[in-house]
């Protein structure tokens, strides 16, 4: 074999090395399935703690950036860290105002920026003063120097360098910064309406005549409303009920309606013709009283009602009285025994005239 052979042979040996280590890897690579799961792994992690930032950050709150414009550096520090901001960076420009009075922000007012976060300020800085470089004094103006004696050698002439042109830097002046005032806001006037009227119970007037109830309900700051009457064996004018019933809460100057008692009218019955006990009887029933029994003389039985006052049929309230008039026998006359019965007289034997005596004439 000659060297180009084998020079031939390890170079295709060398190619096929080359060409089947890829194919190794990738075989081994193919093999370990946990590999491939354990980068798909860090992967999701890596997008979860992505989002979780991104979501923190968005719900991060944001303040709006006041305006402190004109306000002293110190005031606005101070303005910045009561919002829960802090001063970033500060820069100097040349101003005609007061030096530490705020330009402007960056952010400008308005803006919303996270809270914690900084806010840059341009504070106002007086112009640098100018000072005049000092003369340049000549040569002349020195003390003279001993020459020594011998040719006098000319000297030349000093050159005088005049001082660079100091050019002041022009003084730019801005524009006056108007500060609005300060809004005041005047809160209104808390006006707290006067305590209401608190409620109040209906008092319990059942059985209290109708004018002592009224009395009772004006203590209450209550007024009586309608009255309805309904009849009852309770005296005439007694409360029955009231409306709202006793015990019912209410406001003050509330009416409360009465239900007073009303005698019932009932129809006097006829009891002439009947004795006295049957008579008292029918009156109980119909819810009337005997009162005043007055006696009679009469042809009728001893005892039998003879008439009524009132009379029969007449409407009157229940537990009225009612008088009777009763029959009694009629009193016996009866002569008593020493009363003599009356002589008889006889009468007077008459009386002729005398012979002597004339008859009167008619004439005289």
């Amino acid at each position: 074999m000659t060297m180009v052979d084998g020079a031939a042979k390890t170079e295709r040996l060398a190619t096929t090395e080359q060409w089947q280590k890829p194919r190794r890897l990738s075989e081994s690579r193919n093999s370990r399935p946990g590999g491939i799961m354990l980068g798909g792994a860090g992967l999701v992690a890596t997008l979860l703690v992505v989002l979780l930032l991104w979501w923190a950050a968005a719900r991060q709150p944001q303040v709006a950036v006041p305006n402190l414009v004109g306000m002293s550096r110190v005031n606005a520090e101070v303005l910045l860290n009561g919002m829960g901001l802090k001063v970033r960076a500060t820069s100097d420009q040349v101003a005609g105002l007061e030096p530490g009075t705020v330009l402007r922000t960056d952010p400008s007012a308005g803006s919303n920026v996270d809270q914690g976060g900084g806010v840059s300020l341009t504070l106002a800085s007086p112009p640098p003063a100018v000072t005049p470089s000092p003369a340049v004094q000549t040569s002349a103006a020195q003390e003279p120097q001993a020459v020594p004696e011998g040719p006098t050698v000319q000297q030349p002439a000093p050159v005088v360098v005049p001082p660079p042109a100091v050019v002041p830097a022009p003084v730019v002046v801005p524009p006056p910064v108007v500060v609005p005032p300060p809004v005041v806001v005047v809160p209104s006037p808390v006006v707290e309406p006067p305590p209401g009227p608190a409620l109040r119970p209906v008092p319990n007037v059942v059985g209290f005549d109708q004018y002592r109830a009224g009395r009772v309900l004006a203590q209450d700051s209550l007024r009586v409303g309608s009255v309805v009457e309904e009849e009852s064996d309770q005296p005439s004018g007694t409360v029955l009920g009231t409306d709202p019933r006793a015990g019912t809460s209410v406001w003050p100057n509330s009416t409360i309606d009465l239900v007073v008692a009303k005698s019932r009218q009932v129809a006097v019955p006829d009891v002439v013709r009947h004795d006295r006990v049957a008579a008292q009887r029918m009156l109980t029933k119909s819810g009337l009283r005997v009162g005043l029994v007055i006696e009679e003389e009469s042809n009728q039985p001893s005892g039998t009602v003879l008439r009524t006052n009132p009379g029969a049929g007449v409407k009157v309230r229940s537990g009225s009285t009612v008088n009777l008039v009763v029959a009694k026998p009629p009193a016996k006359t009866e002569p008593s025994a020493t009363t003599k019965p009356p002589a008889k007289t006889e009468p007077a034997a008459k009386t002729e005239p005398s012979a002597t005596t004339k008859p009167p004439t008619g004439k005289p």
